[in-house]
């Protein structure tokens, strides 16, 4: 298995995280009901993988402020401890069914890091 090397592979992910993530009725009313992404998810995939290319290559390209989007969905319904269990899990696997490497490992380890910072600051 090769490591995640571009834009293309992210995209890769996010495309197929998403399936899981609009198949599980635990979590895929944030993005159906709360918010409207499941509408334009090419869309959000593109802004996605600018944010994961900045993150993990420093590419840049990424302006939005990625906490206080999400701040703005938790204040419509909540996110709990679940809803982030739930999502790192689709997201760590969807990574590891497709890619192994210091990219893959990093992009886990992000996301754990965002999930507990949202964690704290939205409690």
């Amino acid at each position: 298995m090769k490591d995640i090397e571009n834009r293309e592979d992210i995209l890769l992910i996010m495309r197929k995280f998403y399936e899981k993530l609009l198949a599980d009725e635990s979590i895929n009313f944030f993005f159906t009901k709360v918010t409207s992404v499941d509408q334009h998810l090419e869309e959000h995939f593109e802004i996605l993988a600018t944010f994961w290319e900045q993150s993990l290559f420093l590419k840049g390209g990424y302006y939005n402020n990625m906490f206080s989007i999400h701040k703005e969905v938790h204040n419509k319904h909540a996110f709990t401890k679940d809803h982030f269990e739930t999502w790192l899990h689709h997201f760590n696997s969807t990574i590891d069914e497709y890619f192994e490497g210091k990219y893959a490992e990093q992009m886990k380890t992000q996301g754990l890091s965002m999930a507990t910072i949202m964690q704290i600051k939205f409690s």
